[in-house]
């Protein structure tokens, strides 16, 4: 942690570069941020007093985040190329895992920051557990993270910055739009949460369920984090009026015991440490040549 900190590269892609941003145009950062503060305290406004649901101000989070945190890590290497400086880079005295959490850890830290400021829209939704807003943030920063990684491997393997960013955006549509686009055309428009749900009635059913969901193809719906805060909402809210209270309890249940919200979370965990390995790998062979 003390290596971590001591990190060169980490301060100055945290505070140099933001810095050196901010001396060469400071009317139009100024102006930035505060366009940007006074949108956020308007939606927090509408949120707060409109006593919006967990739904709502998820859903307006990973929105957020879908958006910003590409921009957090799309030219972290692909700009060393572009101006031809991963030489110089490479023979300083950091070591190759100095390099890269260098460069990960402040993207890293970014996602958490923007998480962080999602903290009071979360904390005033109407009616939300501990469970659901735990989960929420758990949802909000794996998401991110798994952006933020896979923008890492995508710039130091494709080394263009515009690439890498076009990649990244027209990725999020194939995975969040038209993946479930798909399912739902193929499956007949059936939602496929009511049937495999309500029979999940343990911790051992609702491991089977994820397996289960791989192999019939609706872990592309279950794992897809707007889909997941519509499902995570059902969690705070009573019964609907066409719905029985066994159904309903049956329902909620199933959720509970297939740990939704967390266990997408690893899966986002996961698969953002499997890229970022990746974007290591790289940089180790990059950094011996």
């Amino acid at each position: 942690m003390r290596a971590l900190r001591e990190n060169p590269l980490l301060r100055y892609h945290l505070l140099g570069a933001t810095r050196h941003r901010w001396r060469r145009q400071p009317w139009l950062y100024g102006a930035a941020v505060l366009g940007i503060g006074l949108v956020y305290l308007l939606v927090l406004q509408l949120t707060v007093f409109n006593e919006a649901s967990i739904f709502a101000t998820l859903w307006l989070a990973l929105f957020v985040m879908c958006i910003a945190a590409p921009l957090m890590a799309y030219n972290l290497f692909s700009l060393e190329y572009e101006k031809q400086t991963w030489e110089s880079l490479a023979l300083t005295r950091l070591t190759a895992r100095e390099i890269f959490w260098g460069k990960y850890g402040a993207a890293l830290a970014r996602v958490a920051l923007t998480t962080l400021l999602f903290a009071p829209f979360l904390l005033t939704t109407h009616h939300a557990t501990t469970y659901v807003i735990t989960a929420a943030f758990t949802v909000l920063f794996s998401w991110g993270a798994l952006l933020v990684s896979v923008g890492l491997w995508l710039s130091f393997k494709l080394k263009r910055t515009l690439t890498t960013a076009a990649t990244l955006y027209a990725g999020q549509v194939f995975v969040l739009l038209l993946f479930p686009f798909l399912y739902l055309l193929f499956s007949g428009g059936s939602d496929p949460s009511t049937s495999t749900i309500e029979g999940v009635q343990s911790y051992r059913d609702g491991m089977l369920a994820w397996v289960a969901s791989l192999f019939e193809g609706t872990l592309i719906i279950f794992a897809n984090p707007f889909y997941l805060a519509s499902q995570l909402n059902d969690l705070s809210v009573s019964p609907s009026w066409w719905w029985g209270s066994t159904d309903w309890d049956a329902y909620v249940n199933g959720l509970r015991y297939m740990l939704w919200g967390f266990a997408q979370s690893a899966m986002y965990l996961g698969l953002g440490a499997m890229f970022a390995g990746f974007a290591y790998r790289g940089v180790k062979i990059s950094w011996r040549k």
